[in-house]
């Protein structure tokens, strides 16, 4: 296997890179390389599903209550309306 050494790489960059492998348990070098796998489409798992745990549990209470609370119009029925409807 080749190596490849790469210069100048963005203080972002370099941070969402070490953030990745620590959250993965792997190594620097191993993410790099499944990343450029997957941004070239040569992934070894190209049907691994993406991983949207990052996003769960993200709101905290108060956005939650408003979110159920802005939402709470969608549960009501309207009878009449419905029962019309249906009638034709």
């Amino acid at each position: 296997m080749s190596q490849i050494t790469l210069r100048q790489i963005p203080e972002n960059v370099d941070a969402l890179i070490r953030q990745l492998s620590k959250e993965q348990k792997q190594s620097i070098n191993k993410t790099i390389i499944e990343l450029l796998e997957k941004a070239l489409g040569v992934s070894q798992d190209s049907n691994k599903k993406r991983n949207l745990s990052q996003l769960a549990g993200t709101w905290s209470d108060r956005e939650s209550e408003e979110f159920k609370k802005n939402t709470a119009q969608f549960d009501k029925i309207d009878w009449e309306i419905w029962e019309n409807e249906n009638l034709h």
